[in-house]
C-alpha cells in the first residue's frame, strides 16, 4: 500500500484519478466541439434553444409585431447553435452526422416506423393509408423541415444533454421538441379545434422513441430518416402547406 501511494508521485505513474479525468474529457468532447473558446455551459444553451423555438411557433403564424417576436426567437435559437460551431470539421459531431453500416440498418427500421406511423394518422383522420403515387412539391418541404427539427432536437440538442445521462438527454430533448410542437397548434390564426392531450402523449412518445435511436446508432440519421418518412407519407398528396407549418 505504501508504495501504491508513493507511486502517485512518480513522473511516469497514471493514478486513475487521471484516467475518469480521461473519461470525462471524452464526455465532454461529445457535446462540445474540438476548438470552442467561449461557450456557454450546454444546459444554459439549450434552455436557450428551446425558448427560442417555443417564441418561434407561438407567433411565427401572426401578423406584425408578432411574427417579429417568432422571428427573434428562431434567431435566438439560430445563434445559440451555431456557438458550437467553430469550423465546417465540428458540424458532424454537434450534430451527430455519423455513418456506418450499424447506422444504415436502424435508419432502414426508422423508415419503416415512420411509414407505419404516417399511414396511421392518414387512417385516424379519415385520409386513405397513403398518398397517390404522383407527390405534390409540398411534400419535399415538408421533409426538410422534418429533417431540419430531427438535426436541432435529436442531433444538436440531444448532443448537448448529455452531459446529463443518456436517458435524462432522450427525454429532455423529446420534451422540447414536444414543447415547440404544442406552441405551433397554440395560437391559431383563425379558430381551429385540437386535441392538445394527444398531441402532447403522440409527440413525446414518438420523439422519445427516436431519440433512443440516436443513442442506439450514435447517429442523427436514423430519427431524420423515420421524420422524413413521416412527413413524405402524411403530406405526399398536400397542395399546399397546412397553417401550422413554418413554411
Amino acid at each position: 500500500p505504501d508504495d501504491r501511494l508513493a507511486g502517485l508521485d512518480h513522473p511516469g505513474h497514471q493514478p486513475a484519478l487521471d484516467h475518469e479525468e480521461g473519461r470525462e474529457e471524452h464526455r465532454e468532447a461529445m457535446v462540445r466541439p474540438r476548438g470552442t473558446t467561449r461557450h456557454w455551459p450546454p444546459l444554459a444553451e439549450a434552455a436557450a434553444v428551446c425558448l427560442g423555438m417555443i417564441l418561434f411557433g407561438l407567433f411565427s403564424h401572426l401578423g406584425l409585431p408578432w411574427i417579429a417576436m417568432g422571428a427573434a426567437g428562431l434567431l435566438s435559437a439560430a445563434f445559440c447553435i451555431q456557438r458550437s460551431i467553430v469550423s465546417l470539421r465540428d458540424i458532424p459531431p454537434v450534430f451527430g452526422l455519423s455513418g456506418s453500416w450499424k447506422v444504415l440498418i436502424i435508419s432502414l427500421a426508422g423508415c419503416v416506423v415512420g411509414i407505419g406511423l404516417g399511414a396511421y394518422y392518414r387512417f385516424s383522420v379519415g385520409m386513405t393509408l397513403f398518398p397517390g403515387p404522383a407527390l405534390q412539391p409540398f411534400a419535399l418541404a415538408a421533409c426538410g423541415i422534418g429533417a431540419a427539427e430531427e438535426l436541432v432536437y435529436r442531433g444538436w440538442m440531444q448532443g448537448r444533454l448529455l452531459v446529463l445521462g443518456r436517458p435524462a438527454a432522450v427525454l429532455v430533448s423529446a420534451a422540447a421538441h414536444t414543447a415547440y410542437k404544442t406552441a405551433l397548434f397554440a395560437l391559431p390564426p383563425s379558430p381551429v379545434s385540437a386535441d392538445f392531450p394527444s398531441l402532447v402523449v403522440l409527440t413525446f412518445t414518438v420523439g422519445a422513441l427516436i431519440g433512443l435511436s440516436r443513442e442506439l446508432s450514435r447517429s442523427v440519421y436514423p430519427a431524420v430518416a423515420a421524420h422524413v418518412a413521416f412527413d413524405l407519407v402524411v403530406y405526399g398528396a398536400a397542395a399546399g402547406a397546412p397553417w401550422w407549418v413554418w413554411a
